[in-house]
């Protein structure tokens, strides 16, 4: 008797088999982008790197989630939240600032392939990784500065300023 083995989906599964005009319109449409000239090149040359890369496997361990998540405030609309969580475990992972090949191992659970076509998952994961930027060079450089920032706020170095004094000066209170 043969069983059938069924692996999870992962992201690099999902990017293998979309289009990137395809991606690109649905990047327009969820995040209302549709006058956004720049958007499908980067959206293609972000595809074109993400199918040469290797996903590394030591993150397969986080899962995929995205939900629309309602406004926090009036006059504010709803967004999309994109994060990965770990199996037993409550607290959302961002992955925005994490290196593309770790991004391509995510877990699609069969449950968000019932909610959403693959291009839309994609859509999501590529508005979400390149946040900081449209290269891993870009991500890389801006991850090197925050963690140069923290390093000179762990070790005493840093001048801060009390929110108290910002917000007075920005008169938010």
């Amino acid at each position: 008797m043969l069983v059938k083995i069924r692996t999870m989906t992962t992201l690099r599964d999902l990017v293998l088999r979309v289009e990137a005009a395809d991606v690109t319109e649905a990047i327009a449409r969820l995040y209302d982008r549709r006058e956004t000239l720049w958007l499908p090149d980067a959206v293609a040359d972000v595809l074109t790197e993400l199918r040469r890369l290797t996903p590394d496997l030591s993150r397969a361990k986080y899962q995929l989630h995205i939900e629309l998540l309602p406004p926090t405030a009036i006059d504010d609309e709803g967004f999309w939240d994109v994060c990965c969580r770990k199996e037993g475990d409550p607290e959302r992972y961002g992955f925005d600032l994490s290196p593309w090949t770790e991004w391509l191992a995510i877990r699609v659970p069969q449950s968000l392939l019932d909610k959403m076509t693959a291009t839309e998952i994609v859509a999501h994961c590529v508005w979400e990784m390149t946040f900081y930027g449209f290269t891993q060079e870009k991500i890389a450089a801006f991850r090197a500065e925050l963690e140069g920032n923290v390093k000179e706020i762990d070790e005493g170095n840093a001048k801060l300023i009390p929110s108290e004094q910002v917000k007075a000066e920005l008169e938010l209170e």
